[in-house]
């Protein structure tokens, strides 16, 4: 007795086809369910994810490292500027800005870290008897005579979102300090005719020293 052979009607083999595609559709939208519901609890939703996003410690300390590059990038256009006006001294906040037009240099308070508050002074006398080896002429361009620096001196200041107001203050040919201040709502760069008094950062005060920006 010969073997016989059922073909399966085309119409069965559609019907399948369209069960499997049914299937994995509604396995795919349970994955997705799945993973929105996950999702939700481990995450906090709206504003307090942004609030814990800006406040992170990477966040705050990248601000504050853009704050001290801005600085140095200004410290540059100081120098820049005063090689064709004479000298710090002779440096003001048009032709500052003229030398860094992609910076925003103000005579005012700054609130962030890209913006930089800027003082002048026409001519900065040295620290005769200082600590911390402040005393002397401190490495200014200083008049033997008078013992004031004949070029002027800068102070730039910046706020870090964390609330720390970074600080640089050079005279003409001297040494570059670097300062700090933590908890500033606002940060106005100080006019100071001296040398700066080396010191520990607190929210009182500004913590100055050279070589580099303290830790805050």
């Amino acid at each position: 007795m010969g073997t016989h052979r059922r073909w399966r009607d085309p119409s069965d083999i559609d019907q399948d086809a369209g069960f499997s595609t049914i299937a994995i559709a509604i396995s795919l939208v349970g994955t997705a369910l799945l993973v929105a519901l996950l999702l939700s609890t481990m995450l906090p939703g709206g504003n307090s994810a942004k609030a814990n996003v800006s406040n992170a410690p990477g966040v705050g300390q990248a601000d504050d490292l853009s704050a001290q590059q801005t600085l140095s990038s200004g410290l540059a256009a100081v120098g820049s500027a005063a090689a064709n006006t004479g000298g710090f001294g002779s440096v003001d906040i048009s032709t500052l800005s003229a030398s860094d037009p992609s910076t925003s240099f103000v005579s005012g308070p700054s609130a962030n870290a890209s913006t930089v508050s800027v003082t002048f002074t026409g001519g900065a006398t040295a620290s005769t008897g200082g600590t911390g080896g402040t005393g002397g002429t401190g490495g200014l361009n200083v008049d033997g005579e008078s013992g004031t620096a004949t070029g002027g001196s800068v102070t730039m200041a910046d706020r870090s979102s964390n609330g720390t107001c970074w600080l640089v203050w050079k005279a003409d040919g001297g040494p570059t300090w670097y300062g700090a201040q933590t908890g500033a709502s606002t940060c106005t760069a100080p006019s100071l005719a001296t040398v700066p008094v080396p010191g520990p950062v607190t929210s009182s005060s500004i913590g100055w020293q050279q070589s580099g920006f303290p830790s805050s």
